[in-house]
């Protein structure tokens, strides 16, 4: 029996030993250079190590663009096919997409101002280009305002995935890559679906994530990231 449970020691050892190992082994870069860093805010965080990304100041925002989510049209927006079908009262995917790339531009930009960064039109030296998309994106009941509308209630406005890259504006050095899941007003209870309402909290949405990215891009700690983090 003892020596058994010798045995049993020395394996539990060597286990913990191997893992203590692993977890002191240096992480490797990602394709493009980059490590997966901790983030409280976003799902996913990629930076690059060794470049002081703080020390960019200026930034260019690229057009944003957005990718519907593949059952939005055919889920027909919810149940909202059966208030008034033959009514034209459902914004078409042309004009989702394009007022939701308006929103997302909109808010990283004022996030990114608020965050210190100066947006300029053109790269240059200590610029750092930021490209967004918007994948997956579904708005629960997009209704064009009509008469004789029966109210349709939702617990969610909508949802959507959230990426942005970050790159060095002259060379094209990727720096950062941020992603991020999100859920529009999600409640315990149900909520009026109207397009004003769903336009405030999808609107709402985008910009917290904004802020989020400008935040993770502008900590003063970024500048130090190494392979040994």
């Amino acid at each position: 029996m003892k020596r058994k449970s010798a045995f049993a020691l020395l394996v539990v050892g060597f286990v913990a030993a191997c893992a203590t190992s692993e977890s002191q082994a240096p992480a490797k870069p990602d394709p493009d250079g980059l490590l997966s860093v901790r983030s409280g805010r976003l799902d996913q965080l990629y930076l690059r190590p060794g470049s002081d990304i703080a020390g960019y100041r200026k930034v260019v925002l690229d057009p944003v663009a957005v990718e519907l989510s593949s059952d939005w049209m055919k889920q027909q927006h919810g149940n909202n096919y059966r208030i008034q079908p033959t009514y034209p009262r459902y914004k078409d995917a042309g004009q989702v997409t394009r007022e939701t790339a308006e929103s997302v531009s909109a808010s990283l930009a004022r996030a990114f101002r608020a965050a210190g960064f100066e947006i300029v039109e053109a790269p240059g030296p200590g610029v750092m280009r930021v490209t967004a998309k918007v994948n997956e994106l579904y708005i629960n009941a997009p209704d064009i305002v009509s008469p004789g509308y029966a109210r349709n209630i939702t617990r969610d406005a909508g949802e959507a995935t959230l990426s942005l890259e970050a790159r060095d504006a002259v060379d094209g050095k990727m720096l950062a890559r941020l992603r991020h899941h999100a859920i529009a007003r999600e409640t315990p209870r149900a909520n009026l679906a109207s397009d004003p309402a769903n336009t405030l909290w999808m609107d709402t949405l985008f910009s917290r994530w904004a802020q989020s990215c400008a935040t993770e891009l502008s900590a003063p700690k970024r500048g130090q990231l190494s392979l040994k983090d």
